[in-house]
């Protein structure tokens, strides 16, 4: 199988290098105000008038910081550097009050001030790629006072976790924020170190096994009542294949932080993607019920690049399809979804009949393929 992952491992590293990274980094940045697009026309232009998220700077300082350490783009430093300025300037505190805005427009002016549980979990993560990328530990200080945030003012009334966004919506509650927010501690605790995010983690994790993780049919919910039981209806039987294989990579890391087994959750999670999650294209199924029945037509980038991730660190520990797995979805990305001229960018949703059905390609998109082609540039590098 390594004869096929190598080439295709190759040919993503390259994509990245040669064509995604100095794309983003010039009709994707905007340089006079330190900070990035939220998005690009599909042949590479700029949408002005789009507000731009916190959420969205976060990951692209974070996929930046990956490519300093990577040694994948010579401005790599600058960048996180100006950007991560940019994003404390602009979102933290900026209507006078603790925690960090949504969104802002081009003028830096506030756009929407919610308090979002989603994006707080990715400023910790750019916090931890920010230090790992520079060395300015000092920076951690803000990630605990963020942390402090979340925990003093989003921690949920009943049912353990956090709320969606302050002010509250009552809506129905969901598992992905808290796993970006495990992602986000778990990423503070490898780069500093320090027992208390490891703790934090922690107990993020207790709110999976307890709450998220369904040991019998072994799979993760989506969306929850108040009190953290599958919402009703229909919509609490929905999973995401996508996020079964995050929760597979994600979990393989807190297994090596924590010394704890996470051989069940794994196996469970990998193998309920594995048999529903493909469709007869080889594409991943956006959403499924419980029993694997498929809801959802639309494909969409993210997943193929979490899979890929997922596939390798299984296959790391033995895994026999993993390999296999990977190397095929290396391809489909590469060609299904990356066929953009010029390159450097990507078709973020197709149809059942491989139709694209955005006009435009997500800044925030970049966060997961930096992601899969460092997993597999590492995996083929480790081979070889």
């Amino acid at each position: 199988m390594l004869a096929r992952l190598e080439p295709a491992a190759a040919a993503l590293v390259d994509w990245a290098i040669d064509a995604a990274l100095p794309l983003w980094a010039t009709a994707g940045f905007d340089a006079e105000r330190g900070r990035f697009e939220e998005r690009l026309t599909l042949a590479g232009g700029r949408l002005p008038d789009v507000p731009l998220r916190l959420m969205s700077q976060a990951r692209q300082i974070h996929a930046y910081a990956l490519a300093a350490r990577r040694g994948w783009h010579a401005d790599a430093i600058a960048l996180v550097e100006r950007a991560y300025a940019s994003m404390v300037r602009d979102y933290c505190g900026r209507d006078d009050r603790e925690g960090w805005v949504f969104s802002i427009r081009r003028d830096g002016t506030v756009a929407d001030a919610r308090r979002d549980l989603y994006t707080h979990a990715f400023v910790l993560l750019a916090i931890a790629s920010y230090v790992e990328a520079t060395g300015r530990r000092e920076a951690l200080a803000l990630a605990d006072e963020t942390i402090e945030f979340i925990k003093r003012h989003m921690a949920a009334p009943e049912g353990g976790g956090f709320v969606e966004e302050l002010p509250a919506n009552g809506g129905v509650r969901r598992q992905n924020p808290h796993m970006h927010l495990f992602e986000g501690l778990l990423s503070l605790w490898e780069c500093s170190r320090q027992e208390r995010h490891l703790a934090q983690t922690m107990e993020l994790f207790d709110l999976f096994a307890t709450r998220f993780f369904r040991a019998d049919p072994g799979v993760v919910g989506e969306y929850f009542t108040a009190d953290l039981k599958p919402a009703d209806g229909v919509v609490g039987r929905i999973v995401e294949p996508g996020h079964h294989h995050e929760w597979v990579w994600l979990l393989r890391r807190f297994e090596q932080a924590s010394g704890r087994s996470m051989r069940a959750y794994v196996d469970a999670l990998y193998g309920h993607a594995d048999r529903y999650g493909f469709d007869e294209a080889g594409m991943i199924v956006g959403e499924l019920l419980v029993d694997g029945t498929p809801r959802a037509s639309v494909c969409r980038i993210w997943p193929v690049a979490e899979a890929i991730k997922a596939n390798l660190v299984e296959a790391r520990r033995g895994r026999s399809q993993g390999e296999g797995r990977a190397a095929a979805l290396a391809v489909l990305l590469r060609d299904r979804f990356l066929t953009l001229d010029p390159p450097g960018g990507w078709l973020d949703r197709l149809d059942r009949n491989g139709r694209c059905v955005n006009e435009f390609m997500p800044a925030s998109t970049l966060y997961h393929l930096m992601g899969a082609i460092d997993e597999l540039s590492r995996f083929a590098g480790r081979q070889s």
